[in-house]
């Protein structure tokens, strides 16, 4: 889901010691807290790691096989034209609140995003409306049954109902708490919030009555510190079980320590480079191609050491896409340079690419890329901006090149495509090709998202993936990685492949 916006972060990274297992709590300590832990409303990493440990979903992803399994629904069935999908729903769960679970949350739930007549409708999330392009209707059939209907087959639609912005809420409480149900979310989750200290503290609390078995921590305390350094030498010192910051110096000393393990692990996602083509002198593809030569994957070695892979397509390691070995488009700075001075234009181009302040690392990296350009007679300049003055600019395509990327949020190609054409997530401040009026590329999306047969639906987005890099529209930069470090007292700690961390998986002994 996962921007997330942390989807833009250089490098992701978990770090766990020992918690203090006779209290059964757990500390953590984290950058940034959570934006708005609330379904329709989870935007970023920090408050989908919330959303994912207070709510359910109906299904949910094995986090071992990636198979969908049930959860909120025991059981479902499709019709044979694949619109219509009926689901029977678990019995005898109630939300933190108190309520009870059953077939009036789940079309709430639903109904609060995609009806434009009600009120309570949350209009400034452009996630739910791509996901669930074809939802036409959620129907009660009984206090047990519910319906989703669809304008149009759409394969990966079971998968979709995984992701944060499908969990089911309280209608109790989110008609009760209005526009603050966001930092007073009640769900049907393995844990509650027990109290949100604004910038400095927030407590989760175990659901005892769970209805997967109570969890093996009683509380969650996380520390809201936004210096680095400061949140490592808690840890250090043992204040803190968990901290949720990276430094790839403090990793290689992580590694010598004798009671750390250090598990790194490649997860559905894809950072790249996003180049405006309806501003000259992008505006021709022989100029956009030129800078795509210009990318050297090694450097990413450099800066990242291993904590990165190099990627050349926009569908990453683990969506069994069959990726090519090689790159359609190679590092070559001859190639970059007769590919300019064909087009007359191997000198005085000047060029800016937008990032955001806190991508330290990546600018180091992209430094290296602006010294390629250099040679071949192009200018980039870097620019670091606020995160809302980089979303303002981004919304008005005011850029030359932009940092951009994504996190899968169902393991299915589909998720990692469709942000590259919505206008919803363009005008959010996400950079993408939207602007960039290309229907025979919208138009293979559709057919993709519409087609039934899986082995028709990967080769067409295998080939839109193809047109777009081979356009030069996006230069792939690399996927990313998921670290963990942790106690070697408490086993073995795995993310799932969309880099998510549960909580009630950390079994404490």
């Amino acid at each position: 889901m996962k921007i997330k916006r942390k989807a833009l972060a250089a490098l992701s990274l978990l770090v766990l010691a020992a918690p203090l297992l006779a209290e059964r709590v757990v500390r953590s300590g984290s950058l940034y807290e959570p934006a708005a832990i609330d379904p329709a409303k989870a935007w970023d990493d920090t408050s989908s790691f919330y959303v994912d440990n207070i709510f359910d979903t109906l299904v949910r992803l094995n986090p071992r096989t990636m198979r969908i399994e049930p959860s909120l629904a025991t059981s479902w069935e499709t019709s044979p034209d694949g619109r219509t999908w009926t689901f029977q729903l678990r019995r005898g769960i109630r939300f933190h609140d108190g309520s009870p679970f059953d077939a009036d949350a789940v079309v709430y739930t639903f109904f609060r995003q995609m009806d434009p007549a009600n009120p309570n409708r949350l209009r400034d999330f452009p996630l739910f409306p791509d996901i669930f392009t074809y939802l036409k209707a959620v129907r009660k059939i009984d206090t047990y049954r519910v319906q989703f209907i669809l304008s149009e087959p759409f394969f990966p639609f079971l998968a979709t109902l995984t992701v944060e912005c499908a969990a089911i809420v309280s209608p109790i409480a989110a008609q009760k708490a209005g526009a603050d149900f966001a930092r007073k979310p009640v769900g049907t989750g393995p844990f509650k919030l027990r109290s949100w200290q604004k910038n400095k503290r927030l407590v989760l609390t175990a659901n005892k009555s769970y209805w997967r078995g109570r969890p093996s921590l009683d509380e969650y305390i996380d520390t809201i510190e936004p210096r680095s350094e400061i949140l490592n030498n808690y840890f250090k010192e043992g204040m803190l079980d968990i901290i949720y910051s990276y430094s790839i110096s403090k990793l290689v000393s992580y590694k010598k320590q004798e009671w750390v393990t250090v598990i790194t692990t490649p997860y559905l996602s894809v950072m790249y480079a996003v180049l405006n083509a309806n501003r000259p002198p992008l505006n021709r593809k022989t100029v956009r191609l030129a800078l795509g030569h210009a990318w050297d994957p090694r450097t990413l070695k450099l800066v990242f050491q291993d904590y990165t892979l190099p990627i050349h397509t926009l569908l990453p390691t683990g969506l069994l896409t069959g990726a090519p070995n090689e790159p359609p488009i190679a590092f070559s700075l001859a190639k970059a340079h007769d590919l300019l001075k064909k087009e007359g234009m191997d000198r005085g181009i000047h060029l800016e690419m937008l990032l955001q302040q806190s991508d330290g690392l990546l600018f180091q990296l992209l430094s290296m890329y602006a010294k390629n350009l250099k040679q071949i007679g192009i200018k980039l300049k870097l620019t670091r901006l606020a995160p809302q003055v980089y979303a303002q600019r981004i919304a008005r395509s005011d850029y030359d090149l932009a940092y951009s990327g994504w996190i899968a949020d169902f393991p299915d190609p589909d998720s990692m495509l469709f942000p590259l054409l919505s206008e919803q997530l363009q005008k959010q401040g996400f950079a993408n090709i939207a602007g960039y009026q290309r229907l025979d590329l919208r138009d293979l999306l559709t057919a993709a998202r519409r087609e039934r047969d899986a082995q028709k639906r990967l080769a067409m987005y295998r080939s839109l993936d193809r047109t777009v890099i081979a356009d030069g529209l996006v230069i792939p930069l690399y996927q990313d990685k998921r670290v963990i470090i942790f106690n070697r007292k408490l086993g073995n700690i795995q993310p799932d492949p969309l880099g998510k961390f549960f909580l009630y998986d950390l079994q404490l002994k």
